[in-house]
């Protein structure tokens, strides 16, 4: 899969492709089903299936996010493409300028002459250009005058409620992990290098994560998780906090990796958020803490991974 972080001078290597474009913040089950849609018309037609998304986020350059956060940054929407057959996956630059473009423009300019564009899908609620008068009617409008075929999908719901990043995002903040995972249809993850923790000699080693202020978090707490490195699978607790019993201020990410004994300080990890255990709390002391987190351990063993 080819990776475009900029189309100034860029020339593709196909003649014509089927396209979807979109924010795609979690690749979420309505945007799995538009991008397999849009991988089968390209198998169909063989022609290359190419994603084109924003960076950053159009919703974040307008301010219109309630939580200024991604569910997923740019390399971790990289890891989710690879699932999927495409040629290739455009990361266009968005900007206030960019904002500004007239629907037609991004149409003629970016989807047709630069991407080459045969057929275009877009979801029921994507919209393009200045004051978003780009749509899926208005690309069933132009598609005979430009000679391109389109196509959307119709919304999908969880419980009667529309499926949604900001749905995800509310479920994420509550500490509905496993609500959260269901519409993502994958573990909800982070990718992130290993730092040195606090090292507080409890004696159950831990790796302390360096987070991004641009990653969304779960809500505090407890979860079983899966951490994924060197190719092999670990089961892991992790706790997502201040460590009220040490009476920090900046919120720490910490996971024990069980039956796992590598120095991997510096190194990128990819962990996996499974079920949320509990809540974060003080203890009255040190040896109440550890006897917590010893419990906390042997329900992560008995979780079962091999579907992971």
């Amino acid at each position: 899969m080819q990776i475009i972080s900029d189309l100034e001078g860029f020339s593709p290597n196909w003649k014509s492709c089927a396209l979807t474009l979109g924010d795609f913040d979690g690749f979420h089950q309505g945007h799995r089903a538009l991008i397999s849609r849009m991988i089968a018309i390209s198998k169909e037609n063989k022609v290359p299936a190419v994603l084109l998304t924003y960076d950053p986020s159009p919703k974040k350059v307008l301010q219109k996010l309630k939580f200024d956060t991604q569910i997923y940054t740019r390399e971790e929407k990289i890891i989710l493409l690879q699932n999927f057959l495409l040629r290739a996956s455009v990361f266009l630059p968005f900007s206030k300028r960019l904002s500004l473009i007239s629907a037609a423009d991004f149409l003629e300019n970016i989807l047709l002459d630069s991407l080459h564009a045969k057929y275009i899908l877009v979801g029921y609620d994507h919209h393009f250009g200045h004051n978003r008068k780009g749509n899926f009617e208005y690309l069933l409008k132009e598609s005979k005058k430009y000679k391109f075929k389109t196509e959307t999908i119709k919304p999908m719901n969880y419980k009667s409620m529309p499926i949604s990043s900001s749905l995800i995002r509310n479920f994420l903040k509550n500490g509905e992990i496993e609500k959260a995972n269901i519409l993502l249809q994958a573990p909800f993850f982070i990718m992130s290098t290993v730092i040195v923790g606090k090292q507080r000699g409890l004696g159950i080693p831990t790796a302390n994560l360096h987070i991004s202020p641009e990653k969304l978090l779960p809500k505090e707490g407890v979860y079983q998780g899966v951490v994924l490195y060197g190719g092999k699978k670990y089961k892991a607790v992790v706790n997502i906090g201040f460590n009220p019993t040490f009476s920090n201020i900046d919120l720490s990410i910490e996971a024990h990796i069980i039956d796992f004994s590598e120095n991997i300080y510096g190194q990128t990890i990819q962990l996996y958020f499974l079920k949320r255990l509990r809540e974060e709390k003080k203890f009255i002391n040190l040896s109440s803490l550890k006897s917590q987190i010893e419990d906390d351990i042997k329900r992560a063993k008995t979780m079962n991974i091999d579907m992971f």
